[in-house]
Parts: structure tokens; C-alpha cells; sequence
């Protein structure tokens, strides 16, 4: 029997095993030159294809055939691709490394002798084997179809394979996004939210976020606002929070806002790269809108400042009695619960339109302007009492921004 320690035997076997493997690498990444090459050139034209879909979205909305929040919505599409566009080619950035250092053999067996010593000593220290983290799941799916008809297709598919599978999140996520790029937004949250059931992740978070604004019209009032502010309070610098953050800010008219998320989400990526080249847009956009838009001024007690409709689904429309009243109202979100304006009305046709301002109130401080955010209540009773009947229908929403417009309240139950 050998003295020497088994701890450098084994060293020792690492190191033959890792130079035997450097050769075959060597060899390996050689052939692999051309491939790259050619895949730098497909990335090249894919970024060129981005920025002028970019700029013909700029132009449509220049000439009225987009509107704002169709432009926004698209933007964000564009911006999202290119930002995982960016994150891809950071991560296989490694890989063109190695492929440089080929024609290097002294290099290249300086790096396999360190790592084969790396190993043995981790090995030696903790007695275990180490693995790279894992690829996140928001970044494992691709939708690779181009055609309606493919799109129809694969979403038939994968609609079968989660009734089949319930609990593959990577499945969900792969039928969200196919739904997402069939413009069925709403169909792509549903799918969001049971991905998010299974693996949360702060880039899920945000892309559910932005299809449930899509659903609403392009409203961010209520939980898509919640899911941006909670990613971010986790992680302040997260790129695709702050971008979306900044999308949501300018469509409540807050370029000031939208101008300071996009410069934070600016600072972190490659100033060379096609999402610095995007959010540089973004952020001159803002800047412009921010210029022209005036000194913020107290608003006149009549002024509207939150404005929307309140929906009811067709079984609650159903059982709503001739004579019944609909009250909107606004609530601190600090739990007082006297509101800080009041609406109602007796419909008879839905949706109804409403709007609430500071001379609504109950005469007392706080009044609406007072507070950046409230609690929504809708209600529909029979008698229009201040305090909710068991037969009333009611929906709440929370977090709603002070000076909104096209919040949407979906009645659907009790």
C-alpha cells in the first residue's frame, strides 16, 4: 500500500484526468470557431432587425396609426427581448473566451491545472463536489414559432400538455408566452400566475405584471404596481423591474417618474450595447415630456383625479335589482376607513364611468390630492348604505395611484 495520503492520490488522478481533458477541449474548440462566427453574424442582424422595429414603432405612433398605450405595450415587447438578447450573450461570453485561447497551449494547461487543483482542494476541504446554479427558468423559454398558424398550433399543444402535467412550471411558462405573443394577455397571466405558484422569480413577477397591464387596457393601478414595487424593494437595482417601472410611470403621465427608472436601468447594462441604445431613447423621450410638461399646481377641488369605469360580469348583471345604486369610493391605505371621496349613481347600462376629486370628500382632511395612493372600493347595493349589506356585490382594489385615469373595477361576485 502507497504512504501517500489518499487526499493527493486523488489530486493526482485530477490532475491527469483534467490535462487529458485540456487536449480534448483544445481540439474541441478549435472546430468550434466557425460555428461562433457565424452565430456573432445571426446576432448582429437580429440586433439591427430590433432597433429598426423600434424605430417604426416610434414613427407609427408619430403617425397616429398606434396609440400611446399600444406603442408602450410593443415597446416593452422589444425592450424585453433585447434585454434577454443582452443577458444571453454576456453568458456566453466564456465560451468565445475559451475559443481565443485555443492557439494558447501553455495558457490553456495553466487553466486546467488550476482548476484541476481547485478541485482537489474544494474536494479536500469540504468533501463534496460543487455545480454551477442552475439557468433560471425565466430564461429556459423560447417561443420559436413565427406563423399564426404555428402559434396556434403549439398552444393547442402545450395547453394539453399542462392539463397532463399540472406541476411542470416550465410548461406553463412556455404556454404563457405563447399566449403572450398571440395577443391574448390575458390568458398569458392566468398562465404567469400558476408558473409563479411553482417557481417565483423576480422576472416572472415582472412579466406577469406587464401582461395583467396589457389585459386592463394598459392600466398598472392595483397589483401590477404591487408585483413592480415589491421586485424592486427586494432587489432595488433589478433591470426589467426598472424598465417596466418606467413604462407604467410615463403612462400615468409621470415622465419625471419614468425618467428616473430608466436612467437606474440604464446604468446596468453595456453602454454599447442595443438595450443601452433603447433605454437611451426611453430616457430622451421622458426627458422631452418632462420639459414640456408643467408645474405640478394644487388641484381644483372639482378637478378629477382618479378615473376609470367599474365592469360587472353577467351573472352579477343578472341579479343587480331595478333602483340599485353603485358607489365608488376612495380609502386610505392606512386602514381608516372614512372615505376620502365618495361617488354614486343609479345605472342602467354597464360599464359606467366615474371619477372622483378632492370635492367628494366628507369635508374633513385628508382629502383625495393629500395622499399618492389609495384603496378602491365599488359597490353595488340596494338601499346605498355606508356600510356593505350581505347582499351587495363589491370589488376592492389597492394601490391605486392619485391622479390615474382608466381603472378599471370588475364586479364579479359578493
Amino acid at each position: 500500500m502507497s504512504s501517500m495520503p489518499p487526499g493527493w492520490v486523488l489530486l493526482l488522478v485530477l490532475v491527469l484526468l483534467s490535462a487529458l481533458a485540456g487536449g480534448v477541449l483544445q481540439r474541441a474548440l478549435k472546430k468550434q470557431l466557425a460555428p461562433e462566427a457565424q452565430a456573432d453574424r445571426q446576432a448582429q442582424t437580429h440586433h439591427r432587425i430590433l432597433r429598426q422595429h423600434l424605430a417604426d414603432l416610434d414613427q407609427a405612433l408619430a403617425d397616429g396609426q398606434l396609440s400611446p398605450v399600444q406603442h408602450a405595450a410593443a415597446r416593452d415587447d422589444v425592450m424585453r427581448q433585447v434585454l434577454s438578447d443582452t443577458a444571453m450573450g454576456q453568458g456566453s461570453g466564456g465560451v468565445a473566451s475559451l475559443a481565443r485561447v485555443a492557439h494558447a497551449p501553455v495558457r490553456v494547461a495553466w487553466i486546467v491545472l488550476s482548476l484541476a487543483l481547485l478541485s482537489g482542494l474544494t474536494y479536500l476541504q469540504l468533501g463534496a463536489s460543487h455545480t454551477w446554479w442552475p439557468v433560471p427558468l425565466s430564461q429556459r423559454v423560447q417561443i420559436t414559432a413565427d406563423t399564426p398558424e404555428q402559434l396556434a398550433e403549439q398552444t393547442a399543444q402545450w395547453t394539453q400538455n399542462v392539463a397532463s402535467h399540472p406541476d411542470d412550471a416550465q410548461a406553463w411558462l412556455t404556454l404563457a408566452r405563447l399566449h403572450a405573443a398571440r395577443h391574448a394577455p390575458a390568458l398569458a397571466e392566468q398562465a404567469l400566475a400558476r408558473v409563479l405558484a411553482l417557481s417565483p422569480e423576480h422576472d416572472l413577477w415582472i412579466e406577469r405584471a406587464q401582461m395583467k397591464a396589457q389585459s386592463a387596457g394598459g392600466v398598472y393601478a392595483g397589483e401590477p404596481w404591487q408585483w413592480i414595487d415589491s421586485v424592486l424593494k427586494a432587489q432595488p437595482l433589478h433591470l426589467n423591474a426598472l424598465v417596466l417601472a418606467g413604462s407604467a410611470a410615463l403612462s400615468e403621465k409621470r415622465p419625471d417618474a419614468a425618467l428616473a427608472y430608466w436612467q437606474k436601468a440604464l446604468g446596468q447594462v453595456p453602454p454599447d450595447s442595443d438595450a443601452a441604445q433603447g433605454l437611451a431613447q426611453a430616457v430622451a423621450q421622458a426627458s422631452e415630456m418632462a420639459q414640456a410638461t408643467p408645474a405640478a399646481r394644487p388641484a381644483a377641488a372639482g378637478q378629477p383625479l382618479i378615473q376609470g369605469e367599474v365592469r360587472v360580469s353577467p351573472e352579477v348583471q343578472r341579479q343587480i335589482v331595478a333602483g340599485a345604486s353603485l358607489l365608488v369610493y376612495a380609502l386610505a391605505e392606512d386602514g381608516a376607513r372614512r372615505p376620502v371621496a365618495i361617488w354614486r349613481t343609479q345605472p342602467t347600462r354597464w360599464p359606467v364611468q366615474f371619477a372622483l376629486s378632492d370635492n367628494m370628500g366628507m369635508g374633513a382632511p385628508p382629502v383625495l390630492s393629500d395622499l399618492p395612493q389609495v384603496r378602491l372600493v365599488a359597490r353595488i347595493s340596494k338601499t346605498a348604505s355606508a356600510q356593505k349589506q350581505d347582499d351587495d356585490f363589491q370589488v376592492e382594489l389597492s394601490g391605486v395611484k392619485t391622479g390615474v385615469q382608466g381603472v378599471v373595477l370588475n364586479i364579479t361576485g359578493r
